[in-house]
């Protein structure tokens, strides 16, 4: 796994590009340049997954713009993980209160000074890691609710509702017996030791978003 923290800037204004690549490396920043937002996706696309790193995208650059650029990091499931800084100027505004809608962190205005931009990267950067970690969490738990039978998920849903196994070898018209071999299998894979334990772990995954389904019902 790539740990470490890039800030991946897209500018096609050669001397900006410059600039804010000295100001980022003089701070002790990893940067990563690129002209245009094809340039930048290219090398995206050849990174292992998963990115680690804060984007800073001017608005207006050819042949693709900073909110065009931010749509294709979100397509590629960035979205979540990765904050977007913009650079616009005073007339980007409504375009980059746009972006803001779709996820972007923050923007800053040309010409933007080192007191404005730095905390916004140092602020970019922590959130980065907290949404790395929450990235992780969706998956861990998305693969463990994929690793039960969909027995199992009948089960556990009915488990984390503090249904007691005779009532819900009932409603699944199986023996008691079932249930409890079930229950356990749901226990194990799920990583969990008690009822409450399960409710609170099948909270986390519709909190995540995760898609909770049984007999081809989404139940988030």
């Amino acid at each position: 796994m790539r740990d470490t923290q890039t800030i991946f800037l897209c500018d096609d204004d050669a001397g900006v590009r410059n600039s804010l690549s000295f100001l980022c490396r003089q701070h002790g920043f990893e940067v990563s340049a690129h002209s245009s937002g094809p340039e930048l996706l290219s090398a995206i696309d050849a990174m292992a997954s998963p990115v680690r790193g804060v984007f800073v995208l001017d608005v207006t650059m050819e042949p693709m713009s900073g909110p065009q650029v931010h749509e294709q990091l979100r397509a590629r499931g960035l979205g979540k993980r990765n904050p977007v800084i913009f650079l616009s100027a005073h007339g980007d505004v409504p375009i980059v209160v746009a972006a803001l809608t779709k996820g972007a962190l923050n923007f800053v205005e040309k010409p933007h000074t080192d007191g404005t931009l730095l905390p916004l990267i140092r602020q970019a950067l922590a959130l980065e890691e907290v949404w790395q970690s929450q990235a992780r969490r969706a998956e861990l738990l998305q693969s463990l609710w994929g690793s039960l039978s969909l027995q199992q998920k009948r089960v556990a849903l009915l488990v984390a509702e503090g249904k007691l196994n005779k009532v819900i070898a009932s409603l699944l018209d199986v023996s008691e017996r079932t249930v409890e071999v079930h229950r356990s299998k749901v226990f194990e894979k799920m990583g969990v030791d008690s009822a409450a334990a399960l409710a609170t772990t099948i909270a986390d995954l519709r909190a995540c978003g995760i898609s909770i389904a049984v007999d081809g019902e989404s139940m988030n």
